[in-house]
């Protein structure tokens, strides 16, 4: 009877556990991050087939890139080399590209409320959206002051590991830097946020500006000699798809995309940061424009650093109150559910990356850094740009450390 029952309660046991495996395996599931992605339910399942989904899109799209690649740019070969840079050998070329890699991907956003000077905006009112209702300070106030009437989303830190740390620096580092550095930025409204940010932190007040749409050359910093070609300066393009289009079509309000001309005048620039933004276009149009358009660039600048900035994701909810960074970033199920072909901006960067580092150029990633920054975006129907300052304020620590590993600011021998 003992031994019976011994066996019967050990049956029982394993039932139990078989049943509360498969209750809690197959039972759907929320990550519950923060409010913007707390309605996203789903299965084990679901991700799986997720992730397979777009891993075999991915696969594909990078197979059919480097076919078009080997076809369309095979006259190119950097394989040791970064044009614009003192990157000269195969080796400093594997180590650049690891530690941005490490700068980028093994980072996180942690929060630290040491008081520290907060980057002041100047230019377009629309990114100084968050600050409306805060209270003016004095504009003696001292750093403490500002900091304490600062937004929590501003005290997130990026902090990248230790074995790629980020250095610091100050608007003299900087300048000595990009010294002679004439720089174009081609792209949508989020380049001209780069744009605004770079403003912002080169200048003490407001420059003039047309806008989002276009504006003219801006010197960041003044020639440190007598000589003015030393002087560092930025002009901004709005061409959403980076067309090479020659005729200006800003009048039009039809229009689907803005494709402010800019290919004539790039010989006066020595280095270019291209995106294509958020605009969509399937893989083949964009792979294909892409190909064409750098391969003018580099066979017209056989000198010049080329940079892909890579397109962010945008974030759904951002007008969620007093919303704060994720912990983790979407999963592949979360982003297949996402908007406005947002599930295609990692692929597409990597296509750009396989092209842009096929003519020597480089692939600056800031999608992993801002992929949790749900926060702080300017809101209503924009959920793609983020107010300044704010978390988009690390582009200018990536911008520089990326100049910096480039030693661009050594002679550079052709």
């Amino acid at each position: 009877m003992t031994i019976h029952t011994g066996c019967l309660i050990r049956v029982l046991f394993v039932l139990l556990v078989v049943f509360f495996s498969i209750y809690f395996l197959s039972s759907p599931f929320t990550s519950f991050d923060n409010e913007a992605t707390s309605d996203k339910v789903f299965s084990p399942l679901d991700q799986l087939q997720a992730s397979r989904k777009r891993q075999q899109e991915l696969e594909t799209a990078l197979e059919e890139t480097r076919i078009e690649i080997k076809d369309k740019l095979n006259k190119f070969s950097f394989n040791s080399s970064i044009p614009g840079s003192n990157i000269k050998t195969s080796k400093d070329l594997l180590k650049f590209r690891s530690y941005m890699e490490c700068v980028t991907t093994k980072g996180r956003w942690v929060y630290d409320d040491t008081p520290r000077t907060v980057l002041v905006h100047k230019q377009d009112p629309l990114y100084g959206k968050c600050d409306s209702n805060s209270t003016p300070l004095n504009k003696n106030a001292s750093i403490e002051e500002i900091w304490s009437n600062a937004r929590n989303s501003i005290k997130y830190k990026w902090k990248a590991p230790n074995e790629c740390p980020l250095p610091s620096f100050n608007r003299k580092d900087y300048c000595s830097l990009i010294a002679g550095k004439k720089i174009l930025i081609v792209g949508d409204i989020l380049s001209h946020q780069l744009h605004d940010l770079l403003i912002d932190y080169f200048h003490d007040g407001p420059v003039q500006c047309y806008g989002e749409r276009s504006c003219k050359d801006h010197i960041l910093c003044p020639s440190p000699s007598d000589d003015n070609d030393l002087s560092s300066v930025m002009r901004y393009a709005r061409n959403d798809i980076l067309s090479g289009k020659s005729a200006d079509n800003l009048g039009r309000l039809d229009q689907k995309f803005l494709e402010q001309p800019w290919t004539l005048y790039v010989f006066r620039h020595n280095v270019i940061i291209l995106n294509k933004g958020h605009h969509y276009q399937d893989d083949a149009t964009f792979r294909s424009s892409f190909i064409k358009i750098v391969n003018y660039l580099r066979t017209k600048n056989p000198h010049t650093l080329l940079i892909f900035r890579s397109s962010t994701i945008g974030h759904s909810n951002c007008n969620v109150p007093n919303i704060k960074p994720l912990f983790n970033p979407y999963n592949d199920y979360e982003l297949e559910q996402l908007p406005y072909h947002w599930r295609e901006i990692h692929k597409q960067n990597m296509i750009a990356k396989e092209i842009i580092e096929a003519v020597g150029g480089v692939y600056w990633n800031i999608e992993n850094v801002m992929e949790t920054r749900v926060d702080d975006h300017i809101g209503g129907q924009d959920c793609i740009r983020w107010c300044i300052p704010g978390p988009s304020d690390i582009w200018l620590n990536l911008l520089f450390v990326l100049f910096k590993e480039l030693k661009i600011d050594q002679k550079l021998s052709h």
